[in-house]
């Protein structure tokens, strides 16, 4: 049965947002009407002291409340998110030896920031573990030799798992963490193990309920355990997953499938279908060079897609760069931008028509891979016609380049502008960099304001996964005008609490941008020390406290419009009306997807303007496009006041309203049918089902790509099995590195 959430009663009544008297001025005396303002920190309520002193591991059952690693601004208005990396204080000598025993799974919690004084509360199954009969057993250990230790409570961890939300208020996420030794032995004095750490991907699939404010299970799992897969909503309410690792530090699989996936991310896709809560294996139907399916890809972790107006997923040839690991042998593939189409379930490069090389520019030259940066789709505007055609895509910071990336924080940006055709079919790829970061940050969060600027915020000066503690914090805040070109300086982060890793930004219904996370690795893979901080690099410790940023338009002096009314039914291709008293002065309508954001990643991240068709006493209509644009799920409605601020026009916008586009009657969208998904075996992902050939046509020649691809692999695969090898055997040698000698004595003796 369907279910529709009511708008918080908090929320709707926020029309001029939370009192400013708890924001703090701008730091380094700027003016909030150009860079906005930082609120004090918010600490959540009953945290020890202890949680911010490096290595503080309690006996009596307290654990620190979680950081916020994940997400999701929920259609109550409230904020559900959770940890990353939980336990990593309980490690004494050295993480790669230690944490497949110390981890545990992550603890969720729901926050309520539309009050002046933030609530929090914890969810029933707070740690979304299998209590429904979905837990290991779904997820069966795989093989690998003998000496394997498993330890308990920490099988079924939310953390790396992407997030979406569905068109019924629900969140989905899919995947997670499985931690064990492999191998590891146990010291019979003490009970505790010690060995190589390694983690396995789980099929899960976990729902959280706004309306009970639980967890549960779905009904189905994925087929494929994934650990940093991505996940995007498609134009009929279906959610496509691609990527992510079944294995991190040795991926050899011996589940049946083929040589060729071992030592690799998952290159399999699968759908799933909100209606019965399982998933499908996707199959083409088509076989590529290589011999994989064309549905079929091979994609760092955390893939950063998009859907386009088209209804295709676009791949922005960016991902995380996971050090020392993470790394595939066929990794040089993911510099091509790449589409995958569901009305073919198959995936083509899509190159770069205006670059040398045919690859997106990257720190100004055509290189293709930008890693650990942030992704961001940027307004959809119609053109004259109404239709939308264009999509560009926002991204920067990072490293530059595949595992092992360069290791220090780039500055550039790039904007990737596809242009979409209905009647070839045929998407078009433009790169041209955009104006240059500040600051050199890499693992930087973006988030795209309601007035079509993007605020950048966390990071490192380092890559902290290369050598974790090693970065220094970047506490400046940044603000961007993509089309304008400018950027400018924003208020500075609390210095006792820089966000590294895991750190995390969303937009609130009110307009202002919550920024949380900081759960880093601790410091130089051994335990966690704060002698670097003192120095000025960044905290080992996790960071359960938020800060809110409010950006330069509420600080313009213009009052906020208010949206007294609006219809509750928003239909596709159809039109959606809005009181407001302040309709004759409103330039922009937008709706913004609830963000569910983890990783820097959110697969349904998108801000549509709308176009006004009639404006007349309090009341403003506007066209809603199809689902190709606007994917079934929960939107924040915006209308935005055009004001003259410093001699230019300026968009103010109103608190929003909560809206849900429903996923059913399926709608096809405005400029191309987008058929259901057509489904494969769901075993192993290599059954193809037989069907015709698609005669749509491809953006390059099939053959021509796919020859360019296994050029590039062939030529990069010697390399990558050689570093592969090495980063296991350099990561075996670490893991004992830091365990003194008494004690591998001891562990001898117990073996």
């Amino acid at each position: 049965m369907r279910r529709t959430l009511a708008v918080s009663s908090c929320v709707a009544a926020l029309v001029g947002g939370v009192p400013l008297a708890t924001v703090s001025s701008a730091a380094d005396g700027a003016d909030p009407a150009v860079a906005g303002a930082l609120s004090a920190v918010v600490a959540q309520p009953n945290t020890r002291a202890e949680c911010f002193t490096a290595q503080y591991q309690p006996t009596d059952g307290y654990r620190c409340p979680p950081a916020a690693m994940a997400v999701a601004v929920l259609p109550t208005g409230k904020v559900l998110f959770w940890d990353g990396l939980e336990g990593m204080n309980r490690v004494q000598y050295n993480v790669v030896a230690e944490f497949g025993d110390v981890a545990q799974d992550d603890q969720s919690r729901i926050a309520d920031f539309s009050r002046a004084t933030p609530t929090f509360s914890t969810p029933g199954n707070q740690t979304a573990t299998g209590t429904d009969g979905h837990d290991d057993a779904v997820n069966p250990l795989l093989p690998g030799g003998a000496g394997v230790v498993d330890s308990g409570g920490n099988n079924y961890d939310l953390f790396c798992s992407p997030l979406v939300q569905l068109a019924d208020g629900t969140v989905l996420a899919a995947g997670g963490t499985h931690y064990y030794e492999e191998p590891g032995v146990t010291d019979p004095t003490t009970g505790k193990s010690y060995g190589v750490a390694e983690l396995q991907g789980l099929k899960a699939t976990r729902i959280f309920d706004p309306a009970t404010n639980t967890w549960h299970n779905a009904k189905g799992d994925m087929h494929f355990g994934r650990w940093y897969p991505t996940m995007v909503t498609l134009p009929n309410g279906h959610v496509f997953v691609a990527s992510g690792v079944t294995k991190l530090i040795k991926p050899a699989y011996t589940d049946g499938r083929p040589a060729a996936d071992s030592g690799r991310n998952v290159p399999e896709t699968e759908t799933y279908d909100p209606a019965t809560q399982q998933w499908t294996v996707n199959h083409s139907g088509q076989t590529a060079l290589n011999g994989d399916d064309t549905s079929e890809q091979s994609l760092p972790l955390f893939s950063r897609l998009h859907l386009l107006p088209d209804g295709k997923v676009y791949y922005d040839a960016a991902g995380q760069t996971f050090n020392p690991d993470g790394q595939a042998y066929d990794e040089a593939t993911w510099v091509n931008a790449k589409l995958y189409d569901p009305a073919t379930q198959a995936w083509s490069d899509l190159p770069a028509d205006n670059t040398p090389t045919g690859l997106p520019l990257v720190d100004g030259a055509p290189i293709g891979f930008r890693g650990s940066g942030f992704s961001v789709l940027l307004p959809l505007t119609p053109d004259a016609t109404g239709h939308y055609r264009t999509a560009k895509v926002f991204n920067g910071g990072g490293v530059v380049g595949p595992t092992p990336g360069n290791y220090f924080g780039d500055d550039s940006t790039t904007i990737n502008t596809i242009t979409t055709n209905a009647t070839t079919g045929q998407d078009t790829l433009q790169s041209d960099s955009g104006p240059q970061l500040l600051n050199k940050r890499w693992y930087g969060d973006a988030v795209v304001l309601p007035d079509g600027t993007v605020f950048v915020t966390n990071g490192a000066s380092r890559d902290e996964v290369d050598a974790p503690g090693s970065g220094n914090p970047v506490f400046q805040t940044e603000l961007v005008d993509p089309a304008g070109g400018t950027v400018t300086a924003g208020p500075s982060l609390d210095a006792a609490h820089g966000r590294t890793y895991h750190n995390s930004a969303v937009l609130l219904p009110d307009g202002r941008v919550l920024i949380g996370g900081h759960a880093p690795i601790a410091t130089g893979y051994a335990f966690q020390s704060d002698a670097g901080s003192a120095a000025g690099l960044s905290k080992p410790e996790a960071d359960s406290t938020f800060q809110i940023y409010e950006p330069p338009y509420l600080h313009y002096g213009v009052a906020r419009p208010v949206i007294t009314d609006n219809d509750r039914n928003v239909s596709w291709n159809g039109d959606l009306t809005i009181t407001s008293h302040q309709a004759s002065s409103i330039g922009k309508v937008v709706l913004v997807r609830n963000p569910s954001q983890t990783h820097l990643t959110d697969g349904d991240q998108r801000s549509v303007e709308l176009r006004i068709k009639h404006q007349e006493g309090d009341s403003i209509t506007v066209a809603v496009p199809g689902s190709n644009v606007l994917p079934a799920g929960p939107y924040m409605l915006f209308i935005e006041r055009a004001a003259t601020v410093g001699g230019k026009t300026r968009y103010v916008p109103s608190v929003s309203r909560q809206v849900t586009i429903d996923s059913s009657p399926r709608d096809p969208g405005p400029d191309r049918v987008t058929p259901a998904p057509r489904h494969g075996s769901a075993l192993g992902g290599r059954a193809a089902t037989h069907r015709h050939a698609s005669t749509r046509p491809a953006t390059r020649p099939a053959a021509d790509a796919a020859a360019a691809s296994t050029l590039r692999t062939a030529s990069v695969a010697q390399h990558r099995t050689v570093w592969h090898a090495w980063a296991w055997l350099a990561l075996a040698a670490l893991a004992f590195a830091g365990v003194p000698t008494l004690l591998r004595r001891r562990l001898r003796r117990g073996a």
